[in-house]
């Protein structure tokens, strides 16, 4: 796991301009067989692999729980994108590891529609990371603001390549009032 507030584990991008959350938990690098099951998940139409792959994610999210995270939120799909695909990967990742992770003493929240992608964006996977950010800023929106205010929340997605739509996502849940958002991706580019 990658944990952000450790700084010799950042990467020179964060150390150079902090991103808006407050730790980031990842559990595989990106690339080979993991870039392969993520790819069949998310595009093969293969949903059966959100179980192991949020299996694989569990301790993350049992260790962001532990930590005192006490709502948990995947990054949305735009309808239309939904719509397509069928399911949203990283709600799909987020139940499967959060059954797994939990604990019962500590159950946060779980807000599977917190977040609304409200701006169709294209695919981000050959863009720069000044590109991905122009693309994202003002795609998202908090549903019923209230569920975030004062909460520390776990933004869950499969994949961290520069960050930009998770701290797109960070900012407007800072903005409706959560206290502190942290990050849990299956896998992070490295």
């Amino acid at each position: 796991m990658d944990d952000g507030r450790n700084g010799s584990r950042r990467c020179h991008g964060c150390q150079a301009k902090p991103p808006p959350f407050a730790r980031v938990w990842s559990v595989l690098a990106y690339g080979g067989a993991t870039t392969q099951a993520i790819l069949h998940l998310k595009h093969g139409r293969r949903r059966h692999l959100a179980r192991p792959l949020g299996a694989l994610l569990a301790p993350a999210v049992a260790a962001a729980i532990d930590s005192g995270v006490n709502a948990l939120c995947p990054v949305p799909l735009h309808p239309r994108r939904l719509r397509q695909r069928g399911f949203n990967q990283a709600l799909d990742l987020l139940r499967v590891a959060e059954r797994l992770a939990r604990q019962p003493a500590a159950r946060p929240l779980v807000v599977p529609d917190g977040l609304r992608r409200v701006r169709d964006t294209p695919a981000l996977g050959w863009e720069s990371p000044a590109s991905r950010r122009r693309i994202v800023d003002g795609a998202f929106t908090v549903r019923g603001p209230e569920w975030a205010e004062g909460r520390r929340i776990l933004l869950v997605d499969d994949v961290m390549t520069t960050g930009a739509t998770l701290a797109e996502c960070t900012r407007v849940l800072l903005r409706a009032g959560a206290a502190e958002v942290e990050v849990v991706a299956l896998a992070r580019v490295c």
